[in-house]
């Protein structure tokens, strides 16, 4: 853990003890064979952990998996994602295909006889958006900015998505979502904006987590956000997802190119997401038993009051209040020009007035 120093920060008071569920994309071969000869599912269910399994695939070995979780009591939420060579996660452009993956989970459940507490909802940017933005591509960013009004896929997705939200409620399962944080921000300018531009989309969710990850690609912040994404956005937050401790067998292009963590930065998140919310992602299961992580993060002293340099608590606050300001600009472009010109107007004629008044006092 960092100490305490003059350029540290300290956030508030915790509620004590959260849940924590690991992503894992383990095939079903690889994690049932984990389940039963590394006793994983007694760990998980002593400790009460959830595991998010993701599901490219609906194979009779996974159902096998989730079966041993089940007897052992272990909370498991249904992570769905598209297969191979598509774009994994949803996204405007994809929602179709958001039913489809539903109902073959469904189908799938029903066959075998499984149980599952939740459906997780992944969305996020298309992949191509995500490598364009990635490899800072200032034209890619404009373009999708100037057509995001006129981004006519929004209105009939969010329906969509919110009619699936609703079936799957209907069906019995908790929704999680996991989302990038802009769309707090988006929701806090009340704009659309960042959603147009990135493909994505708000949709209503009974925990929406949001991707805190402080894994980040840069030098100069020591390839660690230093928990300022957590301090900036907890407060808004249902859930939070940390991270990255990464695999090798990781099928995720969403993390491909992030820095694994420390065990001390780890901790500092999990420590800190356990201020804002009860609900803790980490990423990864597999990550975790790799770097014999789980034993560590089962000794955590949750009381502890964490901390973050104040510095990077600062840029992220600073890059979120140009945020909302750009949001506001543009949410507010159309009545800002409508007075605009209703002051201009004013203020030709008060000059026509004077003029007029000076010609009748000259007479």
């Amino acid at each position: 853990m960092q100490a305490a120093t003059p350029t540290t920060e300290a956030v508030g008071p915790g509620y004590g003890h959260p849940q924590v569920i690991f992503f894992s994309e383990l095939d079903g071969t690889e994690l049932l064979a984990r389940l039963r000869d590394g006793g994983l599912a007694a760990y998980l269910a002593t400790h009460g952990y959830g595991v998010a399994l993701a599901l490219y695939e609906f194979t009779p070995s996974l159902a096998e998996a989730v079966r041993v979780l089940n007897q052992r009591d272990v909370s498991v939420v249904a992570w769905l994602l598209l297969p191979p060579g598509e774009d994994f996660w949803f996204n405007l452009q994809n929602y179709p295909q958001a039913f489809a993956r539903y109902y073959r989970f469904r189908d799938w459940v029903r066959e075998h006889g499984l149980r599952f507490r939740a459906v997780g909802l992944n969305i996020a940017p298309p992949g191509s958006a995500i490598d364009q933005l990635q490899h800072g591509n200032p034209r890619h960013l404009a373009r999708r900015l100037l057509r995001a009004r006129d981004n006519v896929l929004y209105g009939a997705a969010r329906n969509a998505y919110t009619d699936l939200v609703s079936e799957i409620r209907h069906d019995g399962y908790e929704v999680h979502t996991y989302q990038v944080p802009i769309v707090a921000d988006d929701r806090r300018a009340g704009s659309t904006l960042a959603q147009r531009v990135l493909d994505i989309v708000d949709i209503p969710a009974d925990v929406e987590v949001l991707i805190c990850y402080s894994s980040v690609p840069l030098a100069a912040l020591e390839d660690d956000l230093g928990g300022a994404l957590i301090a900036s956005y907890g407060p808004a937050a249902d859930g939070i997802a940390v991270g990255v401790v990464d695999s090798a067998g990781s099928r995720a292009r969403s993390i491909r190119g992030l820095p694994p963590l420390s065990w001390e930065a780890l901790e500092r998140d999990l420590i800190l997401a356990g201020q804002f919310t009860d609900t803790i992602y980490v990423y990864s299961l597999e990550g975790c038993l790799e770097r014999g992580l789980l034993p560590r993060i089962a000794a955590i002293d949750w009381e502890v009051a964490p901390r973050v340099l104040a510095w990077k608590r600062s840029l992220v606050g600073a890059v979120r209040i140009a945020l909302l300001i750009g949001l506001l600009l543009t949410r507010l472009s159309h009545t800002l020009i409508a007075w605009l010109g209703w002051a201009l107007f004013a203020l030709l004629l008060a000059r026509q007035l004077r003029a007029a008044l000076r010609r009748h006092r000259s007479l």
